[in-house]
């Protein structure tokens, strides 16, 4: 009895230890804070990822600047990201309207910040894809991708469908910079490799949002180019690809969809 409850206790505390981490990292800038509805929305995220088994470790990626989510634990860089690589991955535009503060997050701990929200994301992908197909995750996204009877309809489905569809139509060009990352070429299949670039596009859109509402407003006006100074000169540097203003209303109409559902998912706890 006494080597089970040492094994409890013991376990107990690495998950209060991990738990900890993840709201470290979490934490993020107060200057994100003003005219934001969903500011502890991410931390909470991390909290519920925690509990539910999604997140049971964090690690470092040794000899790299880059972050990433695997086997349900979270490597962060081991050196700083390059300024080159922060200038084109981190978009860099947006205020908020209601304190006038930029958006975006800096070079150094803030982007370290932001990409670990973004591995977080992609740990409540991981979570809804086992959820929505739970005997066979890995064929999740086939069964977006189906047609007819078997067809997956969730919002994330609808999501990731509409960015690989636009990654299909377009080549080297989708609607996230991190979804361009070229160590994805390894994927010799061109609708998996699409596959992988379009879950990253929507894992981006969605972190950005959690990030800041305004933020992924002010990423989307880029991408439907209403930005002024800014037009397809400028996309097409970034390999984004332009959008129409029914796109645009279409992802926020979608994002929105996704915040919501996932509050609801976060509250059954």
């Amino acid at each position: 009895m006494a080597t089970f409850e040492n094994n409890f206790l013991q376990q107990k505390n690495q998950k209060e230890e991990l738990q900890k981490n993840v709201d470290g990292f979490l934490t993020l800038p107060e200057r994100r804070d003003g005219g934001n509805p969903d500011k502890d929305l991410a931390k909470k995220l991390g909290s519920f990822l925690v509990n539910k088994g999604f997140i049971v470790d964090i690690g470092m990626w040794k000899g790299s600047w880059g972050c990433k989510y695997g086997n349900k634990k979270i490597s962060i860089n081991e050196y700083p990201m390059p300024e080159k690589e922060y200038e084109y991955y981190i978009f860099r535009l947006g205020v908020d309207a209601a304190t006038g503060k930029q958006l975006f997050p800096e070079n150094g701990d803030e982007a370290d910040q932001y990409r670990f929200l973004h591995e977080t994301g992609h740990a409540y992908q991981q979570y809804l894809i086992n959820k929505e197909s739970s005997d066979n995750p890995l064929m999740w996204y086939d069964r977006v991708l189906k047609e007819g009877e078997g067809k997956i309809k969730s919002t994330f489905g609808l999501l990731f469908e509409f960015c690989y569809k636009r990654r299909t139509a377009n080549v080297n060009k989708g609607l996230s910079t991190w979804g361009n990352v070229p160590n994805y070429n390894c994927v010799q299949d061109p609708s998996s490799q699409n596959a992988v670039r379009a879950i990253e596009d929507a894992n981006e859109l969605v972190t950005m949002y959690l990030w800041h509402p305004q933020y992924l407003d002010a990423f989307l006006d880029y991408l439907s180019g209403t930005i002024p100074g800014y037009g397809k000169s400028s996309l097409h540097q970034d390999r984004l690809l332009k959008i129409s203003e029914d796109e645009k209303e279409a992802i926020k109409l979608l994002i929105g969809e996704y915040i919501r559902e996932m509050k609801i998912e976060m509250g059954k706890n």
